[in-house]
Parts: structure tokens; C-alpha cells; sequence
């Protein structure tokens, strides 16, 4: 099971701004289809609101994922925080529904008063993942030509000629590339 669902049935109990803290630690964390994080590792503190529970939540951990440069995969260590108010959909001593958020897409507490992080944890993956993750600053990719990894060997391959009209196009590029 899951180390990311909590019961919050105490807290729920408690005077606005009472807290709880939690440390994370769970093996993994399946962000999407292909990625999973691990390990997870963290801190949460949760507070009473008005409205239900905030969660105060700071993780990390890495994510195996390809080189947007030269294709090899590589871990990716990956550390996030967030705040998401999660909403109380039943009263605690009586269990009378709640009515529903006005928000659109909330996070909800569950009937049995139980806050699960996982959807959020990773929502919040997801948005801290680099957009062109690389295996290294100086990743120098693949050869355009024949594929081969130019961080492994060199090749033998001839440079494209280039059309003289885009030489100075090209040589802006380069500029450009030495400056970053």
C-alpha cells in the first residue's frame, strides 16, 4: 500500500490552523506510463482549514528518462514543493455529506477521512520535469548522419555541405551555441 494516504481524521476534529508533520518515504512513484520516481523521499505538514486540510508537501527522488540530446537514459534527480487545499467531503462525527468545492478539479479528503498526496505528487512531477533533460552539460548528442553517440566515439563522417546562401544563418547558429 501506498505510503502517500494519510488518515486525517484527528486533524479534522481540530480548531483551524492545528498541524500535523510527516516524513515521506516510499520506494516509487509511477508519474505517467513510462517514468517512475524513486526513491521518494520528503516532509508534509498538513493544516487545518476552514474548508478542510492544506498540505505543505516538499519531494524528491529521481526519474530514469532519456537524454533529449544523444538518447541514453540517465537518472534525473528531480525535487518539488507545492500547497494544494484538500476539501472535506463528509463531517467527521456524523458523516453527513459536504457540500461539493466550487472549484473546478479539487482534491478531496475521502469518506474514510483519508488524503491521498498521490495525484498531486504527481501532477507536480510532471510540471518539475526538465523540457530537454540532458545526461550531462556537455552532452554532445548523435551524429546527424550516421546516429552514432559522439559522447562514446567520434565518427568518420563528412559535415554537410552547406548552401553558401544560409553561411551566414550558420555561422549566427554558432555564435549563438558558443554564447549558452
Amino acid at each position: 500500500m501506498s505510503e502517500f494516504r494519510f488518515s486525517v481524521s484527528q486533524l479534522l476534529q481540530e480548531p483551524i490552523g492545528a498541524t500535523r508533520q510527516y516524513e515521506l518515504d516510499d520506494a516509487q512513484l509511477a508519474v505517467d506510463q513510462t517514468l517512475t520516481m524513486k526513491p521518494v523521499k520528503g516532509r508534509v505538514r498538513f493544516t487545518r482549514t476552514p474548508k478542510g486540510i492544506l498540505a505543505d508537501v516538499k519531494a524528491q527522488g529521481n526519474v530514469e528518462i532519456e537524454c533529449s540530446r544523444c538518447l541514453t537514459r540517465f537518472e534525473q534527480p528531480l525535487a518539488f514543493k507545492f500547497s494544494e487545499q484538500y476539501y472535506q467531503t463528509v463531517v467527521v462525527n456524523t458523516g453527513a455529506r459536504l457540500p461539493a468545492p466550487e472549484e473546478d478539479d479539487p482534491f478531496l479528503i475521502d469518506e474514510t477521512h483519508k488524503l491521498d498526496l498521490e495525484d498531486a505528487l504527481r501532477e507536480y512531477a510532471l510540471i518539475n520535469m526538465p523540457p530537454a533533460p540532458r545526461c550531462r552539460e556537455d552532452c554532445k548528442g548523435l551524429c546527424q548522419i550516421c546516429g552514432k553517440n559522439l559522447n562514446e566515439d567520434s565518427c568518420d563522417c563528412e559535415p554537410e555541405q552547406i548552401d553558401e546562401r544560409f553561411a551566414v544563418l550558420n555561422k549566427l547558429l554558432g555564435d549563438v551555441n558558443r554564447n549558452n
